[in-house]
Order: structure tokens, then C-alpha cells, then sequence
């Protein structure tokens, strides 16, 4: 089963996802990455509607190379790529942030 697309009502604005698991919905950003773990579908989508945009501000981890998280802040944000820049402000990186694809690269909310 496809996600569910989760829009906001006032403009359609696109703020996340619900993914049906075997213990429920999966809450989920706009690039997929999980917001909570499964629950029923009103509570998933509560989530995604409180939290699906306002969490792209909070700082966010990608897994550079197997096993290296580097904290990260998005800066764009859509389904096939995710437009980042490190954190660390002595961090080698160009002012634009870098290009990431989120179906390759994993993300997370939270440090591993």
C-alpha cells in the first residue's frame, strides 16, 4: 500500500505522510523519515499535521558514511531530496548547504 499524502486544508500544502506497518500508521515527513513510531490512523495523522513541517526547523542527523551521523540542519525539503548544511559551523561545506537524497541516505529525527 501506497502513503497516504497528508495535506494541509487551507492551501494543500504537503505536510507529510502516513505509512500503513503492521502495527498501525507510521508518521512520516514529507522526505519519509518517520515522526513517532505506528499508531492508530487519527493519532498518526495528528502528528503529522502538528509536527510534519515544524520538525524540518529542529536539528536532524544523516548518516554520512556506514556508522558516521553528522547533525544537520534541512534548509529545503521535498519527497526525492533534501537540501542540508552541517551543523557544525567550522564544517567544510559550501554556503548553499549540500544535496542529499533521502531515499539513499538515511535521516533521522533523533541522534542515533
Amino acid at each position: 500500500m501506497s502513503p497516504i499524502e497528508v495535506r494541509r486544508e487551507e492551501d494543500s500544502e504537503l505536510l507529510g505522510h502516513l505509512r500503513r506497518t503492521g502495527s498501525g500508521w507510521e508518521p512520516v515527513t514529507v522526505f519519509h523519515a518517520p515522526l513517532a513510531g505506528p499508531a492508530g490512523r487519527d493519532e498518526a495523522e495528528e502528528i503529522v499535521r502538528r509536527d510534519g513541517l515544524s520538525c524540518l526547523s529542529d536539528p536532524w542527523w544523516v548518516e554520512e558514511a556506514p556508522d558516521r551521523w553528522t547533525e544537520a540542519r534541512i534548509q529545503e525539503a521535498h519527497p526525492d531530496r533534501l537540501r542540508v548544511r552541517w551543523a557544525d559551523p567550522l564544517a567544510d561545506q559550501p554556503p548553499h548547504g549540500h544535496w542529499i537524497d533521502p531515499r539513499t541516505v538515511r535521516v533521522r529525527r533523533h541522534r542515533p
